[in-house]
């Protein structure tokens, strides 16, 4: 591992330099992730310097809430940051009292922005509301919190949509310009986060009744999906598909956390291990082990080493499920695309050797999502399993 350790080393010194430059503030867009990486590099190494670090970023993340209009969301706005803050707070990089003035109006602010949201049927995880019901996920329980989580709930048994198979929720994101009903697959955008998002609440003891009820009729209509005459090299599931479980487009999805049979395995995986559901967590690794048979990065369009649509994701994935399993089967899928991910790594003038695929080619990219910060993340759950809690921000735990 100390090839790993040495990536992560250079990824550090990349973030120092760039972090100056950075003025885009989101969670898994901008210097709030970064705070993160800086956060369990500490823990990794017990270096000062990367606390130091960390406590610079929050602080400017704690001047850009009180001082700047910004959107909301999860990925790019006051959500992600306040959940991040939060985080830092209960895994104990950060003192409590820190910022606690803040929490208070914040609240009031995300409460409004998920109850117009979830109303709207605006449930996108990245960019609309699903994604900032995380904050109040990370916060201590308190009645108040409670009630907020109550009424996600509610709003996401009033948008749920009866199938022939269980039930689903339509897609308002991706597809909202479209004629009729779509259904999205995606994790980072569609009915999987609905689910990850329902099992956390379970976990918190919301609703327990009804928000179980949800969770298994919309896990019943998702298992529905599976394409049933899938050839060697062809998904599992589509990305997405009718109200009569027609997949949109080709059968065959990407490899990866956003969209694809990895997202909806770590998703079944998550699930059966909050419900207790042996069957979601079998299903979930007989996805990864077809994956790991039949898909490459060539036929998964992976084209570099990000989570969002890289090979780190795909590592990471394996590496939770193994960790939660055991299973062989899991390890030889981490340790196989790990590789795929040290190949990715030949860019002379790239951060750390890496650059982001993009529409407009390759590029360097510093961010949680898709840049070296959330590659940095990735690996240290690599070396140690256990320091992964950063992960929920993406609904992988």
């Amino acid at each position: 591992m100390k090839q790993v350790q040495k990536i992560l080393a250079e990824i550090s010194l990349a973030l120092d330099r760039f972090t100056a430059q950075e003025t885009t503030p989101g969670l898994l867009s901008g210097y709030s992730g970064y705070a993160l990486f800086y956060a369990y590099y500490h823990r990794l190494t017990g270096r000062q310097a990367h606390l130091r670090k960390m406590e610079q970023l929050v602080m400017q993340m704690l001047h850009a809430m009180a001082t700047t209009e910004m959107e909301h969301s999860h990925c790019n706005g006051i959500a992600g940051m306040a959940w991040c803050l939060q985080h830092l707070m209960r895994q104990g990089f950060i003192e409590k009292e820190e910022g606690a003035d803040a929490f208070a109006e914040t609240d009031k602010l995300l409460h409004a922005y998920i109850d117009e949201e979830l109303s709207g049927r605006h449930y996108d995880f990245l960019h609309e509301g699903l994604g900032a019901v995380l904050y109040f996920l990370e916060r201590e329980p308190d009645a108040n919190v409670n009630a907020y989580l109550e009424k996600v709930v509610t709003h996401l048994a009033q948008a749920a949509m009866p199938m022939i198979t269980g039930i689903s929720w339509k897609d308002g994101f991706v597809w909202k310009h479209q004629p009729g009903n779509h259904f999205n697959l995606g994790l980072a955008h569609g009915m999987p986060a609905i689910l990850a998002v329902l099992a956390l609440l379970y976990e918190r003891g919301i609703c327990l009744q009804r928000t179980r009820a949800l969770i298994e009729g919309g896990v019943e209509w998702l298992l529905s999906t599976r394409n049933t005459a899938a050839a060697p090299g062809i998904s599992c599931y589509p990305g997405m598909v009718t109200a009569d479980n027609t997949p949109i487009g080709s059968a065959n999805s990407r490899l990866g956390w956003c969209y694809g049979d990895p997202g909806i395995a770590v998703t079944l995986w998550n699930i059966g291990v909050r419900l207790q559901n042996d069957q979601y967590k079998q299903e979930a690794c007989r996805i990864l082990t077809q994956v790991l048979q039949y898909r490459n990065a060539a036929n998964g369009s992976i084209n570099d080493a990000g989570l969002c649509h890289g090979s780190m994701g795909l590592v990471h994935i394996y590496n939770r499920i193994y960790a939660g399993s055991g299973e062989q089967v899991m390890r030889e899928g981490m340790a196989y695309w790990l590789q795929q991910t040290l190949d990715f790594r030949t860019w002379k003038d790239g951060a750390a050797g890496f650059k982001s695929h993009t529409m407009s080619g390759k590029e360097n990219s510093y961010n949680v999502l898709e840049g070296i910060a959330g590659i940095g993340l990735g690996l240290m759950a690599v070396l140690n399993p256990q320091a992964a809690a950063w992960d929920r921000c993406m609904l992988l735990s």
